[in-house]
């Protein structure tokens, strides 16, 4: 066990709010809304619902191996070889997600906050900062996540009352005029975003301490943050209407951009970006530290940071040739990229637990024994 990466439940819980939140709070509502049109908001709730469903499940894998570390258990479920394809793959998936929220941050920052600086210098400080928060370990970006999370919720309950008196309940109007179809639709991505991407936290759960806490903190951060999404997307539908927030990127940050109270406070979108990167770059860690622990697995390193700068480095390269555009990128997650992310937080813990249940029959719970 890395003694820099053990943590407190509490710490665990902040975390998981701020990555459930991550780059959803920008990109999802414009996705929902696209989808499920002015019902953005029934399709967010059953998209909760639903999501801490799937909260469950990565729960009931994570109460499989409390002494082992996630890896390790995947060996012994899979055996050593088809174990390490299967830790590869997991791995290969967060460092693709990783560059996705690197490449987002990029077209955001230099689309509406510096627009003379390229795309790639913004990329390259984000990684550098994301970098020394790995390479100081887990309990360092914990710490610093206490710091982000009342910071972000002081911001986030601001932004919200400031829009108050600009919501409309008639964009509401008129409800379910498509019929449930399209709301399934929206709630897939409102599933897959938020909460199926928690998987990457089954590889955090050894170092939360004490043990008996963590699933229930677990389930807290999940729910706080899919609540944060909702209300983020209410106020979308609210204040813009659904065919403002279907057609632009980022309608979060165009929400904001409306707060004015009188004639001396406008202009608050900062507020939004602040929240936001608070969020993403949280959510980047927590992939970058999967990331590490992973191929520390596979290849039985020792020196962790000694993985940092070529992680750095190929990070920034997939950034830039992930998608030759951002209409292809948005035309990429709101379509197929919520099947990717289930098949990494549904498919292979369900395949988990099956296996598990078998090998449990012929070997007996000694399976989840082993100390890491």
């Amino acid at each position: 066990m890395l003694d820099n990466y053990k943590i407190s439940p509490r710490q665990f819980m902040m975390l998981v709010t701020l990555v459930t939140i991550g780059d959803s709070v920008l990109v999802l509502p414009a996705i929902s809304a696209d989808l499920a049109k002015q019902d953005a908001w029934i399709a967010v709730m059953i998209g909760l619902v639903i999501g801490l469903g799937n909260v469950l499940l990565l729960i009931a894998v994570g109460k499989r191996y409390p002494n082992v570390s996630f890896f390790s258990f995947i060996d012994r479920l899979f055996g050593r070889v088809l174990g390490t394809m299967i830790t590869l793959s997991f791995v290969w998936y967060t460092f693709f997600s990783a560059s996705a929220h690197v490449l987002e941050t990029g077209d955001f920052v230099g689309t509406y906050l510096l627009n003379d600086t390229p795309s790639i210098a913004i990329q390259l400080l984000l990684v550098i900062l994301i970098m020394f928060g790995v390479r100081l370990g887990l309990q360092t970006v914990a710490y610093s996540a206490q710091i982000y999370f009342y910071t972000f919720f002081f911001l986030f309950v601001l932004l919200i009352l400031s829009l108050i008196p600009q919501a409309d309940l008639s964009r509401l109007q008129p409800v379910m005029e498509n019929g449930w179809k399209p709301i399934v639709a929206g709630a897939i991505p409102s599933v897959a975003f938020p909460f199926s991407e928690l998987v990457i936290f089954l590889a955090i759960l050894p170092y939360v301490s004490p043990i008996q806490k963590r699933m229930r903190h677990f389930l807290k951060g999940a729910f706080l943050g899919g609540m944060v999404l909702a209300i983020v997307i209410f106020m979308c539908i609210l204040v813009l209407g659904a065919d403002q927030t279907a057609r632009h990127m980022y309608p979060s940050y165009v929400l904001a951009k409306q707060i004015k109270i009188g004639t001396f406070i406008q202009r608050l979108e900062v507020i939004l970006a602040v929240v936001w990167f608070i969020a993403v770059n949280a959510k980047i860690t927590i992939y970058s530290v999967f990331f590490q622990l992973g191929l520390r697995h596979v290849f039985r390193i020792q020196d962790m940071p000694v993985l940092t700068l070529p992680y750095m480095v190929m990070l920034l390269v997939m950034a830039n040739i992930f998608t030759p555009n951002m209409v292809v990128y948005g035309s990429i997650i709101s379509q197929y990229w919520p099947y990717y992310d289930f098949t990494y937080s549904i498919g292979l813990p369900v395949l988990m637990l099956i296996v598990y249940k078998w090998r449990s029959k012929l070997a007996g719970p000694q399976i989840h024994d082993t100390k890491q």
